[in-house]
């Protein structure tokens, strides 16, 4: 493969398309050659798709889409395709992918680039390994014109390509196998799983060395020449804002450069966080503090439990349950309520933003790459394609980092746009829990009447609490004749009552100027609770073992019996 002028990450993925919604292929750059040549510092490389790129070095890179926080895709996903390769594990490296919905969206998320919904295993299962396979056969394409042999007598071990007493690693291959066309992913043959050697396997964490070592970077790390810090000074109430201000004490503090009004409050622009928190500290604000100036946790309470006494949406229905209650030998009344929830990440939020005349870049640990570009192309007014992101390792998401109006984001777009020049806009550990968004309060009200043998034969369970779907979207298609299903999981399709002869599920959703969103494990963050706790009242009600209680209960239910 003939060497080319470096590009960087971004501009090798131009050109690129999804065919089908599988393997992204056939990256078009400028010279006749069809796929992507260089990365910076790193020679030529072999890169016969989106994901995954080989050096002459061996050293096999794979750029992931979506975004590591925890949950352990850095490596999982890795395995998919080092699988496929036949990889030499001790090779692999992995960055995260630049944003680009044409190469990374998901057909799940309408094409989006994002990572929630515990989808990026299962929704890559399929394209990672296609991804491996791809490059495998190319490389042994290219050794079987090497070695003047068949294709099918050449096998592959541990970046290897072997034909009897010939071998040649991958990186020798690379230049070579550029050259070639990239397979059909309808003609690629997938390993079958009895021949994994890697996937299902006790497998060592690719990011543990650079956490524990902290080479790894954060959001929080950003740092370069000319960057300041920023801290907003927000609304105490939602939904409110500023009437006016003043800011001179804050400028008077060393270190602070301007004080600036965004959408969001009053942001303090400094040499670095703690000139900036000070200069915050020394805000002089009136505040407007819009309609929810009463909310209050014990009449919200109180609200539901109104809205719980009155015909809901239903979420599942079966039988007569007042016939069903009207025969019981025995029944409860149960009452469960649970909090607004904060995410709460290690790492707060925060956000690094440099603004020119062309171009947006963006350091952020975020799980929403493609609306974070829409958000930012409209208040810079440039296009999505002209944001750059910069996706750094997140200190946990569990969600927070992913909402329907980029919050984070924007914000510190509009706090670079007002500053006119780089900043990175921190929130404090304060600013990350009572800034919402949340997960949702819920109110859980079931009567369950029990035979004589103590097991139940009707269940009525009303739950009161916001849906975190509505007005986002995900609404049209998670929305459905009043009920979010997010809201309702775990309660209308327990196993507990899919048998059960009598049983009706009832949702209100109500609005209460609380910000609301997905949170880790969704719906059953409070269902799983509710729905196992009332599993052992009702063994308590039974006289019975609750483990064997629940056994009878599963009895038609394998899977749930297994666990």
């Amino acid at each position: 493969m003939n060497s080319l002028n470096p590009l960087s990450r971004r501009g090798f993925l131009k050109g690129s398309a999804v065919l089908g919604g599988g393997l992204v292929v056939a990256f078009v750059i400028p010279g006749g050659h069809r796929f992507a040549i260089g990365a910076e510092n790193q020679g030529n490389v072999f890169a016969p798709n989106a994901f995954l790129r080989i050096g002459n070095d061996n050293s096999v890179t794979i750029l992931l889409g979506h975004s590591e926080m925890g949950q352990g895709i850095w490596t999982g996903l890795t395995m998919l395709i080092a699988e496929e390769l036949d990889a030499d594990w001790s090779k692999i490296r992995v960055e995260h992918a630049p944003a680009s919905a044409a190469e990374y969206g998901l057909a799940g998320f309408g094409g989006m680039q994002i990572t929630g919904g515990s989808t990026s295993t299962w929704m890559e299962f399929d394209r990672y390994r296609q991804a491996g396979a791809a490059a495998r056969l190319m490389l042994i394409d290219a050794a079987a014109k090497r070695f003047n042999v068949a294709p099918s007598g050449i096998r592959t071990e541990s970046g290897v390509v072997i034909a009897g007493d010939q071998s040649a690693t991958y990186g020798e291959l690379a230049d070579d196998a550029g050259k070639l066309p990239v397979p059909d992913p309808a003609t690629i043959k997938l390993k079958e799983s009895k021949d994994w050697k890697i996937i299902g396997k006790p497998t060592k964490r690719l990011d543990t060395p650079e956490k524990i070592t902290g080479r790894a970077k954060f959001g929080m790390d950003v740092q370069f020449d000319g960057l300041m810090t920023a801290m907003v000074a927000r609304s105490p109430v939602f939904g409110g804002s500023v009437k006016s201000f003043e800011g001179a004490e804050a400028l008077a503090i060393p270190g602070v450069h301007k004080v600036v009004q965004v959408p969001t409050g009053v942001a303090v622009i400094a040499d670095h966080y703690w000139a900036a928190k000070l200069g915050r500290d020394a805000l002089k604000i009136d505040w407007d503090l819009g309609p929810n100036t009463g909310l209050d946790s014990q009449k919200l309470l109180e609200s539901f439990r109104k809205l719980a006494a009155t015909p809901g949406a239903s979420a599942s229905q079966a039988g007569d349950v007042a016939a069903g209650l009207g025969k019981a030998a025995k029944t409860i009344d149960v009452e469960y309520s649970v909090p607004y929830l904060a995410h709460a990440p290690m790492e707060p939020l925060n956000c690094t933003v440099k603004i020119t005349q062309d171009k947006c870049e963006i350091w952020t640990g975020t799980q929403f790459q493609t609306l974070d570009q829409m958000v930012a192309g409209k208040i810079t007014g440039l296009k999505p394609e002209q944001v750059e992101i910069h996706t750094e390792f997140l200190g946990g998401g569990f969600g927070r980092r992913a909402n329907p109006t980029s919050d984070f984001v924007a914000e510190a777009v509009e706090v670079a746009k007002a500053a006119g020049a780089p900043v990175k806009t921190v929130w404090s550990r304060e600013d990350d829990i009572r800034g919402g968004y949340y997960r949702s309060a819920f109110l859980h009200q079931a009567r369950i009447g029990l035979d004589a043998g103590g097991l139940p034969i009707a269940w009525k369970h009303v739950m009161v609490g916001q849906s975190i779907m509505a007005g986002t979207s995900f609404e049209a298609t998670m929305v459905k004749n009043g009920i979010d299903k997010t809201s309702v999981e775990g309660v209308a399709d327990s196993p507990y009552l899919k048998g059960l002869a009598n049983h009706q599920v009832d949702l209100h959703s109500p609005q209460t100027g609380i910000r609301v969103l997905w949170l880790r494990s969704v719906g059953h963050t409070h269902t799983a609770f509710v729905m196992e706790s009332l599993i052992d009242e009702l063994a308590e009600a039974a006289g019975k073992d609750p483990v064997e209680y629940r056994r009878t209960l599963l009895k038609d239910h394998p899977r749930h019996l297994g666990v």
